[in-house]
């Protein structure tokens, strides 16, 4: 065809009613619907979305506060990445090392620091460079009032603007103890004439993301945290206006890039709306939604914990493109307890690249338009509000979380991440699936959190336990025949055993029972996995138990996969230990795995 011909070429207008019979015909008589997903909120994802699913709302004005006044301006959140040191003096030395490497907000923690004069000095050393404050840490309760009483004296810390306070009802949520609504609130009020432009209303649902929510139930608590705030601070005396410009909302980001993205999004609409029903002006509405995010701590591995750099990538991403006004992305290494130069360094560039690199400083709202990203940020507070009326309904967020309610709902979310981790259905890179078995959590700190990758860390920790006292835990895998026959089973189980830090050595082909025990003389390890064809497994299991057997009494032989429970039976009579098979649940199986060397070493 001359380029001529190619110039004058025309395609047909594409049709949804085409994409689906092109669809099914690669499906091979499968559904579309199979290829639908079902999130934890509930929700079900098509695998295409056209302009026929855009809700018919205007997006600007839902999902853009203020957007006039945004237009010719640089789109410029507050990098928050939080510092914490020793001491004052440490601390203020390494917040200006951070402004001077691009960090344009003071955030830091306080956990351990004492209010003394460190303190003093601190603030008015801080007080000349007009960069807005951020603390939202529950251990910052005397943090405002210090603040307050020295801005009583000088009046130059009254220019201070930011975010200092914490959310008590969050914060009591998920452990025992009172919450004194009252006492807070009297604070609060008590501290608000010195502190003008600091937003001391904290409305916190990382507590919640940490214990397993989705977004549907973050922002629900969300909502009806405000509403609670909104009426015990009305019974103080204050207007809506007053309340609204003093709240500030924290979100994580977790690694759903979309939903994430459409979480926040959606609590800038549906929260505007809340504010109006105070009888708040629409544009006051818009200029009173300030919110944060931090990159997720629920979803970070101590294990290959340079893979946290790229989640923290991601959803740093999502949070930027939702337009948060502050962000703190974690160092990769913060799990562990302790973290480095190089960590801080990395997590701050994250927000750098984006601003300066990728130029996301420079556009409003990028994700809008989307018709996937509207749908999802619609269909997502929709849910949110209906979850909302719920809560009302039945006595409100406090009434809730004393029953056990919220916790409850939370809780069952939280089990289904486990359980789908557990069977891979959900993957953690590193930790569930390609994981190194060489990786050692010392000097990692251990935690009682409920992080995602918790249940798989204390595995590893008992395969380093077991590997002080000897030998690591070691296993063979028997390839039975042809290597083109056993190499994808063999390469399943040894990643599955490397996820309990059990490491595995493959035999050459096994033709006979001779090789078999050739290999098990060779090796000497108590645990070997049978991995072949299922037709050889009738005439090769009973040789090889019973060859094991003869060898060593005390040597367990599995076979991979998922075996019939008739012959599984018959198996498991002669002598077989059990099997590792896909959606087998992997935490049940290498924590009895385990025990084999456990047992052993005594």
């Amino acid at each position: 065809m001359k380029l001529s011909e190619m110039k004058n070429q025309t395609f047909d207008p594409p049709n949804l009613q085409t994409w689906q019979e092109a669809a099914e015909k690669a499906l091979k008589g499968s559904s579309i619907e199979s290829l639908h997903t079902e999130t934890y909120e509930g929700i079900r994802l098509k695998p295409l979305f056209t302009k026929e699913d855009l809700p018919a709302i205007d997006r600007v004005e839902s999902y853009i506060p203020a957007v006039n006044n945004k237009i010719c301006s640089i789109q410029e959140w507050n990098i928050a990445q939080i510092i914490k040191r020793g001491t004052w003096e440490e601390l203020s030395h390494a917040l200006q090392a951070a402004v001077s490497r691009g960090q344009n907000c003071l955030s830091f923690s306080v956990e351990d620091m004492q209010m003394d004069e460190g303190f003093d000095n601190f603030i008015h050393a801080a007080a000349g460079g007009n960069l807005s404050l951020f603390n939202i840490e529950k251990t910052n309760a005397d943090l405002a009032d210090r603040l307050s009483s020295l801005a009583e004296s000088d009046e130059s810390l009254k220019s201070f603007h930011g975010v200092i306070g914490f959310d008590p009802i969050s914060e009591i949520g998920f452990r025992q103890g009172d919450c004194p609504l009252d006492e807070w609130a009297e604070k609060t009020v008590a501290v608000s004439s010195t502190l003008p432009h600091i937003k001391t209303i904290v409305i916190n649902t990382t507590p919640y993301h940490n214990h397993g929510a989705n977004a549907v139930q973050e922002l629900a608590y969300a909502f009806s945290t405000g509403v609670l705030y909104f009426d015990l601070f009305q019974e103080k005396g204050w207007s809506p206006e007053e309340i609204a410009e003093k709240m500030h909302v924290h979100f994580s980001a977790g690694s759903h890039f979309f939903m994430e993205l459409a979480k926040i999004r959606a609590f800038k609409k549906v929260w505007k709306d809340i504010l109006a029903s105070y009888g708040i002006d629409k544009e006051l509405c818009e200029r009173f939604i300030s919110i944060s995010a931090e990159t997720s701590q629920f979803n970070k591995s101590a294990l290959d914990p340079h893979v946290n750099l790229l989640r923290t990538g991601g959803e740093a991403f999502s949070a930027v493109l939702s337009g948060v006004d502050y962000l703190v992305v974690h160092p990769f290494d913060s799990v562990s307890g302790e973290t480095t130069a190089l960590s801080e360094r990395a997590a701050r560039n994250i927000q750098l690249i984006l601003g300066e690199e990728a130029h996301l400083n420079k556009v409003i709202d990028p994700a809008g338009g989307s018709y996937y990203v509207e749908w999802l940020t619609e269909e997502v507070g929709r849910k949110a509000w209906s979850e909302f009326l719920r809560i009302d309904s039945e006595g409100g967020m406090s009434a809730l979380l004393k029953k056990g309610d919220i916790q409850e709902s939370v809780n069952k979310v939280l089990e289904k991440r486990l359980a789908d981790l557990s069977t891979r259905s959900q993957s953690m890179i590193g930790t569930n699936i390609y994981s190194n078995p060489e990786d050692s959590l010392t000097g990692v700190k251990a935690s009682d959190d409920n992080r995602l990758s918790l249940p798989f860390e204390k595995l590893r920790r008992r395969a380093e336990e077991i590997g002080k006292s000897g030998e690591k835990p070691a296993s063979g895998i028997i390839g039975l025949g042809e290597l083109k026959n056993h190499k994808p089973r063999a390469d399943f189980v040894s990643g599955f055993l490397s996820t309990g830090g059990i490491h595995s050595h493959l035999s050459r082909p096994c033709f006979t029972k001779e090789d078999v025990l050739a290999f098990m003389q060779e090796t000497n390890y108590p645990y070997y996995v049978v991995c072949g064809r299922d037709e050889e497994y009738d005439s090769w299991l009973p040789l090889i138990i019973e060859a094991a057997g003869n060898y060593h009494s005390q040597i367990k032989i599995d076979a991979a996969g998922k075996l019939n429970e008739e012959k599984m039976a018959a198996w498991t009579q002669l002598g077989l230990h059990g099997c590792i098979h896909r959606n087998q649940n992997m935490l049940e199986k290498l924590n009895d795995l385990l025990t084999i060397w456990e047992e052993e070493k005594k």
